[in-house]
């Protein structure tokens, strides 16, 4: 019994609470034992607003009019958090020092040093202690210009009195290089607990001074691990944009791609990605940049995933379609709430997972739970959303294609988390377990529901904690809030309407790419051909016949789905055996149509009183007036008496025939033309004597013809060797001789043209 819509609204809208209810447990496990989620208030903005303005000065700097930007920021490992080092003590030292999330305070100035405008930026803990500090000036003069390592050590200890507490010093301070920065590191004398002070100097005037809390032995190494980590980081992200930019190139020269929706995904989450620069952008120019890049990988991966899944599954569709096209229906509607549902149970089941990390012991997060700013130039929600739906299908339609169906989704599952990692658990190991996690759940939801509850899914997973935490903090992130509340509103609302309207709205004058209709199409002809090929096998003999005294042996080559060969044996009422050799020229339902014409043509036509010639005389005749004069044949039609081997043989612009007997071999050429080709003509008829130990081998052009390699075709001459070499052998093992001399010729290739062998032979007569 189908479903009410009714009833199948309340089950989406009872999976959408479920959903809620997981995000609501893993939220509260995060408010237990995350420490961003457990920080305190930060001090009002003038505080920060004040203490910023004061650091610049004794920094030297000059800021320019205009108020500075302030916000609230996480920092990654790859953007020097030293907490994430720390392992299990990295939650008691963020909560220690209220850096579990903190405020980044940023404005343009100059330095006369530098005598270049340049954004100076300071990270706040949230009781509004300074904890880094850094200068960028975008300099890529600088590159060509040589330094003065001595001045910018200077300058990275002036920048370092900043960060210093009360009853704070700084000790030695050991320098080294790490690629094309100089590095600081110095213990700080005083601090409690103790901590130290890393700074880095870049060739494009960059510089970052920050506080860390580890003992200074290690503090080098921690951070040289966490600079190479993200080197490696940037290195692998950029071979992964080259393998989707080649994967693209591949099925676009295949004309196996399809654009618009990839097209307009990227479109979207590039609307939403902010050009302020950040720690990693440095200036407008960079964030730029990184934005293209990110809405380039967004395109081309979710453009090849779309199309491979697409290509892969003959009755794959996607209603993502409809809502590109403003058409939403139920489908677009279910797929939305669909989505929702299991995006919000994925948010709490991250949330869940990390909060476990934070508490295992040789477990911990590497990385905040959520992303601040909300809205980067390299991240964002909906980038990171899409990012992760894209690699998830795209990992799911490739092992699709190169895997069982039930190995599949578990090696997408791996492949995707471990790529991908939507988490940021240590070590590799847990990590890599709880992303396969979660990436499964995102393949089943890809497999069962579609690419329109993937995409939301994966959007949803993101945007909820941030939503939930901005609305915590809604002083700071009014707007953060608004769009992350707003977009998490709208999927639910769009989901319902898509509900209450018509089916016909959704699919009404929508077509699929065109290059889908193509593959349908294509799988169209295919499978027709197949048809049309078992077709035409049905057509030759199933069984060859058994004479005393006489071996039959026949192969027939096809170089496609659909040949034109064919062969034949009758028996008429005086006990003689009719043998036909043809070949039907052209490929396809027209060569079928022939070929079935022929046959019965040479069925009806054949009698006892009648000889070769006469029969293909009036097959010609048929096969002209059933219309079949653009697919001529050519046939060789041979009668033979079993008990004394007398035969008659007529041709119709067949390959001549090939006859073995005493060692030697005859070409019996019978000059002609093909049935149904040109004027009316008449057919001659031979008369040949098989004596015993003879054989008698008909060849269609394929044998001839075929070439090697080089261009240089079979030919006559190379048959006639193997036939003279193996003509004493029985019929079977001569056709064998024949055929693997010819494959021999073709060096592993194809044959272009359909090739058939066939061979009567006459036994030894025995005393």
């Amino acid at each position: 019994m189908a479903t009410s819509p009714p009833t199948r609204k309340g089950i989406l809208l009872l999976g959408i609470g479920l959903g809620l209810a997981v995000f609501a447990a893993g939220l509260a496990l995060a408010q237990g034992f995350l420490p961003e989620w457990r920080e305190m208030r930060p001090l009002p903005r003038r505080i920060f607003r004040e203490r910023f303005g004061e650091l610049a000065a004794q920094a030297g700097f000059s800021l320019e009019p205009g108020e500075p930007l302030i916000r609230l920021v996480t920092r990654s490992p790859q953007e020097y958090e030293p907490y994430r080092t720390l392992g299990d003590r990295g939650t008691d030292w963020l909560l220690a020092t209220h850096t579990g999330i903190r405020v980044e305070v940023a404005q343009t100035a100059r330095h006369p040093e530098s005598r270049r405008e340049g954004r100076f930026a300071v990270d706040f803990s949230m009781d509004g202690r300074p904890q880094a500090l850094t200068w960028m000036t975008g300099d890529v003069g600088a590159l060509f210009r040589p330094r003065d390592p001595a001045a910018g050590q200077s300058f990275a200890a002036t920048l370092a009195q900043g960060l210093l507490g009360p009853g704070e010093s700084l000790g030695p301070v050991r320098t080294d290089v790490l690629g094309d920065a100089a590095r600081l590191v110095a213990p700080l004398v005083g601090s409690s607990p103790p901590q130290h002070v890393v700074a880095m100097l870049n060739a494009l005037g960059g510089n970052l001074v920050r506080r860390a809390g580890a003992a200074t032995g290690t503090a080098s190494d921690a951070f040289q691990d966490q600079v190479e980590r993200m080197i490696g980081r940037m290195a692998w992200s950029f071979l992964l944009l080259l393998l989707l930019l080649g994967l693209f190139v591949a099925l676009a020269i295949q004309s196996r791609i399809g654009v618009v929706n990839g097209a307009v995904l990227a479109l979207l989450c590039l609307v939403t990605l902010s050009p302020v620069p950040t720690l990693l952008t440095g200036w407008p120019a960079m964030s730029m940049i990184v934005m293209g890049v990110v809405a380039v990988r967004i395109f081309l991966g979710w453009s090849c995933a779309e199309s491979l899944l697409r290509s892969t599954d003959a009755n794959f569709t996607t209603s993502l379609d409809a809502l590109r096209a403003g058409r939403l229906g139920p489908r677009g509607g279910r797929g939305l709430l669909t989505g929702f549902a299991f995006g919000a149970g994925l948010a709490g089941l991250g949330l869940a997972l990390l909060a476990l990390a934070a508490v295992l012991p040789g477990v911990w997060p590497e990385a905040s739970s959520f992303n601040l700013p909300v809205f980067q130039p390299f991240r964002g929600p909906m980038a990171d959303g899409a990012i992760l739906a894209a690699g998830v299908a795209l990992a799911l339609a490739l092992a699709l294609r190169a895997l069982p169906l039930r190995w599949a989704p578990a090696a997408a599952a791996l492949v995707a988390g471990s790529v991908f990692a939507p988490l940021a658990i240590r070590p590799l190991a847990a990590g890599l377990v709880a992303n396969t996690l979660f990436a499964g759940l995102l393949v089943y939801v890809c497999r069962r529901h579609g690419l329109t509850a993937l995409l939301t899914a994966a959007i949803v997973a993101h945007l909820l904690p941030l939503a939930v935490f901005a609305g915590l903090h809604l002083d700071w992130t009014p707007v953060a809030f608004a769009a992350t509340a707003g977009l998490s509103v709208a999927v639910v609302a769009l989901g319902l309407l898509g509900l209450a309207r018509s089916p016909a709205a959704e699919i009404q004058r929508l077509a699929p790419p065109v290059f889908v209709r193509r593959l349908e199409e294509e799988r169209r002809l295919g499978h027709e051909m197949g048809l049309l090929a078992r077709m035409q096998r049905g057509l030759l003999p199933r069984t060859l016949p058994r004479l005393d005294g006489w071996e039959v042996a026949a192969h027939s080559v096809l170089a496609n789905e659909a040949g034109g060969d064919l062969y034949d044996f009758v028996h008429d009422d005086a006990g003689r055996l009719w043998l036909a050799a043809g070949d039907v020229a052209g490929h396809g339902y027209s060569c079928a149509i022939a070929q079935a014409m022929t046959k019965a043509a040479l069925t009806s036509l054949i009698r006892a009183d009648r000889t070769p010639a006469q029969v293909l005389q009036r097959a010609d005749t048929v096969l002209r007036a059933a219309g079949a004069t653009r697919n001529f044949t050519s046939l060789s039609l041979l009668r033979l008496d079993p008990a004394t081997g007398d035969a008659l043989l007529s041709n119709a612009g067949h390959p001549p025939a090939l006859l073995w007997a005493a060692g030697e071999v005859e070409e019996i050429a019978i000059p002609s033309l093909p049935l149904g080709l040109g004027p009316p003509r008449c057919y001659q008829d031979q008369a040949l004597h098989l004596p015993p130990g003879a054989a008698l081998v008909f060849s269609s052009d394929g044998l001839f013809e075929a070439v090697d390699g080089g261009d240089a075709p079979y030919g006559y001459d190379r048959a006639r060797e193997v036939l003279r070499g193996a003509g004493a052998r029985d019929a079977g093992k001569i056709l064998e001789a024949i055929l693997a001399d010819w494959r021999r010729h073709l060096r592993g290739g194809g044959p272009l043209d359909d090739t058939t062998v066939v061979v009567l032979r006459r036994s030894e007569e025995r005393e």
